[in-house]
């Protein structure tokens, strides 16, 4: 059985116990007004966002179709991507259009202007934002393995791993045309910042992990730093590059790669990178730890119970968790937590036999979208009655 129809499978038969369970349905209050746009929100890979996260964390509504795929946010839509691809208006969940893969769809799509960009097995396809309607596809050598990133210039796809064949491809944003291509072998989602393309990988060997800068121009190799493990995707920040490199944080000179200093070891494997903002980095560790760490030097600035095993997320006075532990329940889900200092805020979990979450949280202004293996859509979260409340 493919992955997506498995996905789809699990998710109808928990989906029938977990859906009595929490209010659904439901408009949030606002309509948000902000975008995360690809994976991680920007293509710095911070997974920040100057946003207000809900005071509240109850179901809103449950809708379109996204598997374990991230979903997107962009001028008021929500965009779900699984056996098919549905825009939902952000506030109520109403569909507004929806387009049906013959081919299983991949990681994380981004949007730009126009376009919603899908990779589809060996395909990239363009989706006209406003409708649906498939605007062009280019061909891919093999399937995608990490998500898209995209600046206003090009779009970065890292490939399943071959070897002697590109393992990262760089198409235009606009018009979708190839640009080049990288032999990094098992490239992670890259981050975009300038003039260069940062990613982690390895070798043609197969053995020796890599950080890597590229041209944004061309994809020819600026510099080179060995890993021992790269465990995530390079995040910008701070004018360093934070890489999580077997269990220990790392800041690089964004120059030359050169490591400038370590802001701990968290166990011998991150499995998510940081979300970062304004010289903190959120971390979720092995040992069901959530810690914020001065990217400074390196002092951690509070620890909380939980885990983040699907990632972290930053708004403007909060940050949202995403795992199978939360800090005060004994099950999955999600938690928003004060930034400042750790506190728990609300937390918002996924009922249903062995139900996690399957994506990290995406934040808009008032709202939370996540999937979950609970769901075959996404499920928005926000300042709305919940079923304890009269």
């Amino acid at each position: 059985m493919q992955r997506r129809a498995f996905l789809a499978a699990t998710a109808a038969s928990v989906g029938a116990v977990a859906g009595c369970f929490g209010t659904s349905n439901q408009a949030l209050p606002n309509g948000p007004t902000s975008d995360w746009r690809q994976q991680a929100h920007d293509s710095r890979n911070t997974s920040a966002s100057d946003v207000a996260v809900p005071d509240r964390g109850n179901q809103a509504w449950d809708a379109g179709d996204a598997g374990s795929i991230e979903p997107l946010v962009a001028d008021g839509m929500v965009y779900s991507v699984g056996a098919s691809a549905t825009a939902l208006d952000a506030q109520t969940g109403d569909q507004e259009w929806e387009y049906d893969f013959s081919a299983q769809t991949g990681p994380t799509p981004t949007v730009t202007e126009n376009h919603l960009l899908i990779p589809a097995e060996q395909q990239l396809v363009a989706l006209n934002r406003s409708d649906g309607s498939e605007e062009w596809s280019r061909a891919l050598p093999r399937p995608a393995e990490g998500s898209l990133t995209t600046d206003s210039s090009i779009i970065t796809l890292p490939l399943t791993a071959r070897r002697g064949e590109s393992g990262l491809v760089a198409f235009d944003a606009t018009t979708g045309d190839r640009l080049w291509g990288h032999t990094t072998l098992a490239a992670r989602t890259t981050a975009i910042n300038d003039d260069r393309v940062y990613v982690t990988g390895y070798r043609q060997d197969g053995n020796t992990g890599v950080l890597r800068a590229l041209s944004v121009a061309d994809g020819s190799l600026l510099w080179e730093t060995e890993l021992d493990h790269p465990d995530t995707e390079p995040v910008v920040a701070n004018g360093g590059l934070l890489v999580p490199d077997q269990g220990t944080l790392a800041v690089h000179d964004p120059a030359d790669g050169t490591r400038v200093r370590s802001l701990g070891t968290f166990g011998d494997r991150l499995g998510t990178a940081p979300a970062v903002s304004d010289g903190t980095a959120f971390l979720g560790t092995r040992d069901q730890k959530i810690v914020a760490v001065s990217i400074e030097d390196g002092s951690t600035v509070w620890q909380q119970s939980g885990s983040a095993t699907r990632g972290i997320s930053v708004g403007r006075e909060s940050i949202v968790t995403s795992g199978e532990s939360l800090p005060e329940a004994s099950l999955a889900g999600l938690a928003a937590l004060d930034r400042s200092d750790g506190t728990v805020q609300w937390e918002h979990q996924i009922e249903g036999f062995d139900a996690y979450p399957s994506t990290a949280p995406v934040l808009a202004d008032g709202a939370v979208y996540y999937t979950s293996n609970a769901s075959s859509g996404i499920v928005a979260l926000g300042d709305v009655p919940g079923d304890d409340d009269e």
